[in-house]
């Protein structure tokens, strides 16, 4: 046991190789150009997140909070949107920095939290501070990890940040008992549903329950507090963050992911059995940057590359003395996780997805391939701390990885050799309707000889990696020193995968400058249809009709598919644009850019109706495919007549004259209205419909109620009387106001546990 000096000059260590390297992390994103990304163009960064961190750092910084997103998918719950991480605390940096420079500090700040927790997970186990270092710079830089940079997954990043940490709250508190990490668990439960991916918050929560089961097996003692502290942890990050799960769980129940999805959709993205080889050969099938990824699904997802170094540490600690316990415990932990990472090409996914809540919710198990390299990299830094401390294992180990490492490269030197060997594997990924690239591709000869060459160099520096390990394992019985080799070799490798799969882009790539200049010269209040960047609306200025998220209203889903002749039960968050109907004015649709090899082509509808106008003449249609039958009706004129689901109340009195409306006040959630009507009409307003909005009444009215109503299936109307009317019409959830109540009452519960839990004497705990 170290002295209380000794403890207390240790933190004071921590503390300030923290505050250095968050230095060093701030000078670096501070020396980067402002308006470079470190994410790649033509990804989920510039399609999406940038505009919604930019949206929500403009309103905050203007006042007002945002709930309602007007720019995509003609409008949809934004604070409902988990991604849109509102209220996640670190995203305060968006308030004090440019757009580019925040975002690059939250991606890189985040690896940095991830490093810092895996470190101080494994350091808290009794493991050598540098063995920690290490096993969080191999997590920090892993497959599963550092490629979200690429694809601009800065929610996943903000998600998966806080795992480690969680991890190693729950282990203290369940072998406490001690009151201040459940707590601890519990914020951090809280700021993973805060940081804006849900599917994550899911998988980790799977993960903790494992890890609590199968300690609890190994360690009677455990047993009646384990499991009920991930239970306690994950109901209090729940009760913390209700400002956020309540609006998010209202907004899925109106979206298309309301029910369970399709099977064939669920299963997308499972890890192919193949991609085992990325271990030791991360860029067999290809990367993200010089060479082309010719393997399944998307590289980011089924990437499970640790570091040579680290899979040898890992075994290491498998068969080390001191440590072999505990890695076979992580193991038995991470064995089922891979398993669920598999997806379909296991028998578990239909039957969890037919008999398990949640497993029919998220497509990508491969995501499980990320708490697996937790708990492998908590083998990682107990094997290099046996290393550290001159345990070197048995001498068959170093043989072993010698054997190995001659395989590997014999394997990647025949491939060199014979490189349109790889032809059968090509056709094979072709076979599997998985990869991203053309069939005519994937058959080319040349292009087969290319990636043979590919493939064969990294089995071959796999091999020589290997080789280079066992031979420094069996030198350092001779000469201690060689011990170091793996230990330096982890951090390169990591480093060098890290350089090869980083890309940039730029501002501009946000706003093509020729859309962005065409509408700058057709100002108005009207719709657009960009398919390249659908979520960018809001750097245009202008509402995209289209978007890619997954929480697009399910009422507009199933319209837009009927707009393009697709079965309206077959709706989701993908659609392709075939036709622009003339129905589409509904919507104030006006530009549609689409690219060509030309540049881009530009259709014009100068038909698009106004955002709100008085219609007399009603239809009740109470079934959606009528109201669709309806509205394909070539004689069906949406600016004269209103599809309703039920009668209105006032009734309008068709064919009158319906009046004047007049805009006094609009923001992104609220619309006031001054209206003037002599007989009774409905205010049609050419925004989605969400029950989430309401209309009251201002002093003056002549109501003193307003109901909204679904029109034409999916835009708003209300009934009005006849006589003078002012009005607000506001985006004012009900799960919102009590969710942040909820929330309220929880942290000051939260913080007074807190308080209470330093007035405790700290018990024994358990060995």
């Amino acid at each position: 046991m170290h002295s209380p000096a000794t403890a207390v000059a240790f933190r004071r260590q921590i503390w300030l190789y923290a505050l250095l390297s968050v230095a060093a992390v701030v000078a670096l994103v501070l020396l980067l150009p402002g308006d470079l990304f470190l994410s790649s163009p033509n990804t989920d960064l510039i399609g999406q997140l940038a505009a919604w961190r930019a949206f929500a750092t403009d309103n905050i910084r203007a006042g007002h909070f945002p709930l309602w997103n007007p720019y995509a998918y003609s409008g949809q719950p934004f604070l409902g949107d988990f991604q849109s991480a509102e209220l996640y605390p670190p995203n305060v940096i968006f308030l004090f920095l440019p757009l580019a420079r925040a975002v690059n500090l939250s991606f890189l700040l985040h690896l940095l939290l991830m490093g810092w927790g895996m470190g101080f997970w494994v350091t808290r186990r009794g493991n050598h501070p540098l063995a920690g270092a290490l096993a969080g710079i191999a997590l920090a830089l892993s497959g599963p990890v550092f490629m979200r940079l690429f694809a601009g997954h800065l929610a996943n990043i903000c998600t998966m940040a806080w795992a480690p940490w969680l991890f190693c709250a729950l282990e203290a508190a369940w072998r406490g008992p001690r009151i201040r990490p459940l707590l601890l668990a519990a914020a951090l439960v809280c700021l993973q549903i805060l940081g804006g991916h849900p599917q994550y918050v899911f998988y980790l929560g799977i993960a903790a329950g494992l890890h609590a089961i199968v300690y609890s097996i190994a360690e009677p003692a455990l047993r009646r507090r384990a499991l009920p502290n991930v239970v306690i942890a994950y109901f209090g990050g729940a009760l913390l963050s209700a400002a956020q799960l309540l609006p998010g769980l209202a907004a899925i129940g109106e979206s298309v992911r309301q029910s369970k999805l399709a099977y064939n959709f669920v299963s997308m993205f499972s890890f192919p059995p193949e991609n085992v080889l990325t271990l030791i050969a991360p860029s067999f099938f290809g990367n993200l940057t010089q060479a082309v990824y010719w393997g399944r699904c998307y590289l980011w997802e089924v990437s499970i590359f640790i570091s040579v170094s680290g899979l040898v540490l890992a075994a290491l600690a498998f068969f080390d003395a001191g440590h072999r316990r505990r890695t076979r415990l992580d193991l038995l932990i991470a064995i089922p996780l891979g398993l669920l990472a598999l997806g379909n090409h296991t028998p578990l996914l239909k039957i969890l997805y037919d008999w398990v809540f949640g497993f029919g919710e998220f497509r990508a198990l491969a995501k499980f391939d990320f708490p697996v390299l937790i708990f492998i990299a908590l083998g990682i830094g107990a094997g290099a701390d046996a290393l550290i401390r001159g345990r070197l294992g048995q001498k068959l180990l170093a043989q072993t990885v010698l054997l190995a490492g001659l395989f590997a490269l014999l394997a990647g030197g025949f491939i060199l050799l014979r490189p349109e060997i790889l032809g059968r594997f090509t056709h094979f990924i072709q076979q599997t309707h998985e990869s991203y690239l053309s069939a005519a591709q994937l058959s080319d000869d040349q292009f087969i000889h290319d990636v043979g060459l590919q493939a064969g160099g990294a089995l071959a520096t796999g091999g020589v990696l290997l080789l280079t390990i066992g031979a420094s394992l069996l030198l350092a019985r001779q000469r201690a020193v060689w011990r170091w080799v793996p230990l330096a070799l982890l951090p390169l490798e990591m480093f060098c995968f890290a350089r090869a799969n980083l890309d940039t882009s730029h501002i501009s790539d946000l706003a093509p400058k020729p859309i962005a200049s065409y509408i700058n010269a057709h100002p108005g209040d009207y719709r657009i249809l960009n398919p390249l960047s659908e979520d960018n609306g809001y750097f245009l200025g202008k509402s995209d009709l289209w978007g890619n998220d997954p929480t697009t209203l399910k009422r507009y889903s199933e319209f837009m598919a009927f707009a393009q002749g697709i079965d309206p039960n077959l709706n989701n968050q993908y659609i392709y644009f075939r036709y622009l109907p003339k129905i589409f004015a509904l919507l104030r649709f006006r530009l549609a850019f689409l690219q060509n090899a030309h540049g881009y082509q530009i259709i014009d509808n100068p038909g698009a109706l106004p955002r709100a106008l008085l219609v007399t003449n009603y239809q009740v249609k109470p079934d959606r495919d009528m109201i669709f039958a309806e509205l394909n009706n070539p004689a069906f004129d949406p600016a004269k007549t209103v599809l309703l689901e039920s009668e209105p109340s006032p009734k309008p009195q068709p064919g009158a004259a319906p009046g004047s409306v007049k805009f006094t006040d609009t923001n992104c959630d609220t619309l006031t209205f001054e209206i003037d009507t002599p007989t009774p009409a409905l205010l049609l307003i050419t925004d989605l419909y969400c029950s989430g909005w309401r209309a009251r009444a201002l002093p003056g009215s002549v109501q003193s109620s307003y109901e909204i109503l679904p029109a034409d299936y999916i835009v708003r109307a209300i009934p009005l009387s006849a006589g003078h009317h002012e009005l607000v019409v506001e985006y004012a959830p009900a799960s919102f106001r009590i969710g942040l109540i909820v929330s309220v009452l929880a942290g000051l519960v939260w913080l007074i546990m807190l308080k209470v839990s330093f007035r405790v004497p700290r018990p024994h705990a358990l060995s």
